[in-house]
């Protein structure tokens, strides 16, 4: 599995799903119990490609984390 492809795949399906979502939302098709259980499905299975990926690259896993942590550090306002 290659990383950076996975990650543009990642990002069709949700943008697919939003717009799946934005479409039904719009002619009234779907109910909000629907929605919800879309949005639950979606998620797992979003959920599920990130944990093989994180299990097929666990030191750029932990690369990246270090990284968004590194700048979330340094963005937020400190008191």
């Amino acid at each position: 599995m290659d990383t950076p492809r996975s990650r543009e795949d990642l990002r069709d399906d949700l943008e697919s799903i939003s717009e799946q979502i934005n479409e039904g939302i719009e002619k009234g098709k779907y109910t909000f119990s629907q929605l919800q259980s879309m949005m639950r499905d979606r998620t797992k299975q979003a959920a599920e490609q990130t944990d093989r990926l994180v299990h097929d690259y666990p030191w750029s896993s932990i690369g990246v984390g270090v990284a968004i942590g590194l700048l979330l550090g340094f963005m937020l306002p400190r008191r």
